[in-house]
């Protein structure tokens, strides 16, 4: 069975959602504004599984979605007849 996953990432706030690599202050700032990031907006998580993505503006919320996602992967017991 393939190990399931769901990687987190920083993103910018415009229309793709592009991951954010840029150095940050804590409020989601760049840290260099010759850098051309638009600063941190937000987080989104996908699943190596399957097609869930979520979006949420905190990492720590983001990470308690997931912890509930991981859940509905778990194997179902089977019933005897």
């Amino acid at each position: 069975m393939a190990r399931i996953t769901a990687t987190i990432r920083p993103v910018h706030d415009d229309a793709e959602q592009t991951v954010c690599t840029h150095p940050v202050t804590s409020t989601g700032k760049p840290r260099d504004p010759e850098s051309g990031c638009t600063g941190r907006a937000a987080y989104t998580a996908t699943c190596s599984v399957g097609d869930w993505t979520v979006t949420r503006p905190t990492r720590a919320e983001l990470e308690y979605l997931r912890d509930i996602h991981f859940g509905t992967h778990l194997a179902k017991p089977t019933t005897r007849t």
